[in-house]
């Protein structure tokens, strides 16, 4: 149920992975949904978004921690494998905390603040792989960096292509480049 959860929430976003489709998707029966998830479709989406966000954060790790490669090809590697996996499940699944975060009203407030828990995860992933002294300026361009490969998913899924993901690999891995060569000449990895 779980993972039907995830896969609609990433097809249809939150209004689009109901109890119904949840039980049509993963072949539970409904009673099973009430059993394991008393609280209903919010303790469900919730649990889903949890798992999701984990996924992704790991994902992250993986690539970012890789120190065989430099930091703006792990970038570029990251986004590659974005790309693929887009391309791969038929160029019609976005991020699942990205769709949520645009669905939700003011009534689903724990929903809120378990996709702010996942970005800020993913941010901290981020950041702790950048070579910067600066805190701030890590979780910055950490921030910029998940903002941009959730705007590559909304661009991908209007284009059915993951070429975006490629595109923001590129810059991201540019934007490195750049940062560390005026780091190492003016000894500040922002200017």
């Amino acid at each position: 149920m779980l993972q039907a959860t995830e896969t609609l929430l990433r097809e249809r976003g939150l209004s689009g992975a109901g109890i119904q489709q949840v039980v049509a998707r993963s072949r539970a029966p409904i009673g099973s949904v009430y059993y394991f998830f008393p609280k209903g479709k919010t303790q469900l989406v919730g649990e889903a978004l949890q798992i999701h966000g984990e996924k992704a954060r790991a994902l992250l790790e993986r690539f970012l921690s890789d120190k065989a490669q430099s930091l703006p090809d792990r970038f570029r590697a990251l986004c590659r494998n974005a790309a693929a996996g887009f391309d791969q499940a038929g160029a019609n699944k976005g991020c699942a905390i990205g769709s949520v975060s645009l669905d939700l009203d003011a009534r689903l407030d724990a929903l809120r603040t378990i996709c702010e828990d996942a970005f800020d995860g993913w941010i901290a992933a981020i950041a702790q792989e950048l070579p910067w002294p600066d805190e701030a300026e890590r979780r910055s361009f950490a921030e910029m960096a998940v903002a941009a490969i959730e705007g590559a998913f909304v661009l991908s899924r209007a284009r059915r292509s993951g070429e975006p993901f490629l595109t923001v690999g590129e810059w991201l891995a540019r934007a490195l480049e750049q940062a560390t060569v005026m780091g190492g000449q003016h000894g500040s990895a922002s200017r």
